[in-house]
């Protein structure tokens, strides 16, 4: 059932923060806005700071509306954090979108949507928080549905003519000439395998040793790059200890866009439960996703890479916290290898 035939807009804003893969499986709205409404539509995006640098670029949309999202949670003792809060809101009014697509389902996000008094502000009737109360219009798409699909079929009850197909990142230019200078620094050749071993839940991190083993192994045949932001770098420290010559660690060293770059750049990618896992086959590359909490139907890889699923009864249980995480533990380190080589044996498309 779709909504109610609705005024075509000149003014959208697409609320989807974060995190990065959430961004990027968004990405399909705003490739539909732009084939459905050409460029009569001005598109707008609100994202937090720190994932601005996927989508700044993007030759689809015509505005980032930066969400600081750790200052402005300081808003209710902060004064100069309220005041931001409030400059932000007032940015929202005045910009007098017609339509808001709050992607993310929160009540944060479900009070940002309210706030630019759109006519048409469009939300999953299952979104967390009360948020639903906060639309004039309600998606109802199954929960267990991928989220790339939830995003689609949201757009779609809109007439916005989304497709899961179009969940793809334009990389920047300076961020591919970043990749290409990195390469050349490293002396590395388009071969290369980026490892990914950061994940935000430590229920999916994959054990050091075990990381260890396949970069090691990878190594012998391909150079590896480990990727992962400033606050990862302790831990692709531990797992670059000991590596022979072809690994390099850039864990630190690149921006959101800078990795994007690197990523593009790569034969394939092997990652935990992460970001990265969108972020290669948006940019057409081959992915090895390692899976132990989370669920593959909902949130695993979308039009192309491998998930290798922890085989154990728990698997699936979302949970962010446990004592043992046995599913990580039990993915054999052979099994990964074996699936990175057969990874870089198929040539990507």
């Amino acid at each position: 059932m779709t909504f109610p035939p609705k005024q075509t807009p000149r003014r959208v804003l697409i609320v989807k923060p974060s995190a990065l893969g959430d961004v990027v499986t968004a990405l399909p709205v705003l490739r539909g806005l732009r084939r459905t409404f050409g460029r009569d539509v001005h598109v707008a995006w609100l994202v937090n700071t720190a994932c601005a640098g996927l989508i700044a670029h993007d030759s689809d949309l015509d505005e980032c509306v930066p969400f600081e999202r750790h200052r402005l949670g300081k808003a209710w003792w902060n004064p100069a954090a309220a005041a931001a809060l409030g400059r932000l809101l007032r940015r929202l009014r005045r910009r007098r979108y017609d339509w808001v697509l709050d992607l993310q389902g929160l009540l944060r996000s479900a009070l940002l949507s309210w706030a630019t008094r759109a006519p048409v502000r469009a939300g999953f009737a299952d979104a967390r928080e009360g948020a639903r109360w906060f639309y004039t219009d309600k998606a109802h798409v199954e929960a267990d549905r991928h989220t790339v699909d939830r995003n689609v079929l949201l757009a779609r009850e809109l007439g916005i003519d989304a497709r899961g197909q179009d969940m793809t990142l334009q990389v920047a230019r300076s961020a591919a000439e970043f990749a290409a200078a990195f390469a050349e620094a490293h002396r590395i050749d388009r071969r290369f395998v980026v490892c990914v071993p950061p994940t935000r839940w430590a229920t999916k991190l994959y054990p050091v040793r075990h990381w260890r083993t396949v970069v090691g192994r990878l190594a012998r045949s391909v150079p590896v790059v480990i990727a992962g932001a400033p606050g990862d770098r302790a831990l692709c420290a531990a797992v670059a200890d000991g590596a022979p010559p072809g690994v390099v660690n850039a864990a630190g060293k690149t921006d959101v866009a800078q990795m994007v770059g690197l990523i593009a750049a790569s034969a394939g990618v092997v990652c935990c439960d992460s970001a990265a896992k969108f972020i290669a086959p948006a940019v057409g590359v081959d992915v090895v996703t390692l899976v132990g909490p989370t669920r593959v139907e909902r949130t695993g890889p979308y039009l192309r890479g491998r998930p290798i699923v922890a085989d154990v009864p728990c698997q699936g249980c979302l949970r962010k916290a446990c004592r043992h995480i046995t599913c990580m533990e039990s993915i054999d380190p052979e099994v990964v290898i074996a699936a990175a080589e057969d990874m870089l044996t198929r040539d990507n498309p």
